[in-house]
């Protein structure tokens, strides 16, 4: 298994993940100008499910093949490698949290929570919950880092755990393969 090769897909693959959401998303301000709320969970779903989807085979296929080479050799156990892998993507997403606190509080004076809705577009329906876009003038604007309720801090703060624990469960799943279609579909 090579560990740095899989760390840096992981961190590529946030890139799939990036573009991934992008296709989703793109629709999601016309409909969340129409529905509202519910189309912010709805698509909050889709596009963090898609993450999940993307990193967990991924994860699950890297783990599943670790497993069989570990299995050739005696006493090596690398099941907790998706931890690793998963802890790429998640420290990435929160330089880009610490970003949006430090623009929160004053540290800097830029205001970065716009580049954090884009550069995140996997959480964006989700911080339409708390701070939606506003239309002024025909243009819609997103919602000045200081102006953030300590709630929408949370949710930004717990998004990204979303990477570690997929890539956690998936890698471990492979590794030591479990039929998961079996269980799921027939209860065995």
């Amino acid at each position: 298994m090579n560990k740095p090769k899989l760390l840096v897909q992981s961190a590529l693959y946030l890139i799939v993940c990036e573009l991934a959401s992008f296709v989703i998303v793109m629709f999601f301000p016309m409909a969340y100008q129409s529905i509202g709320v519910g189309m912010s969970i709805i698509f909050g779903i889709c596009s963090t499910g898609a993450c999940v989807c993307l990193y967990g085979d991924f994860a699950w296929k890297a783990g599943k093949k670790a497993g069989v080479k570990d299995a050739r050799l005696d006493g090596v156990d690398n099941s907790y490698f998706g931890f690793f892998m998963g802890l790429v993507p998640t420290l990435i997403n929160y330089v880009y949290v610490l970003l949006v606190y430090l623009s929160k509080f004053g540290v800097v004076s830029y205001d970065f929570y716009p580049w954090y809705k884009t550069l995140t577009f996997y959480f964006m329906p989700w911080t339409y919950l708390f701070a939606p876009n506003s239309i002024v003038d025909g243009v819609s604007t997103t919602m000045a880092a200081v102006d953030l309720p300590w709630y929408g801090l949370l949710i930004i703060t717990i998004l990204p755990l979303t990477f570690l624990a997929t890539c956690y469960i998936a890698f471990y799943v492979g590794y030591k393969n479990y039929d998961m279609k079996s269980k799921i579909v027939y209860g065995k």
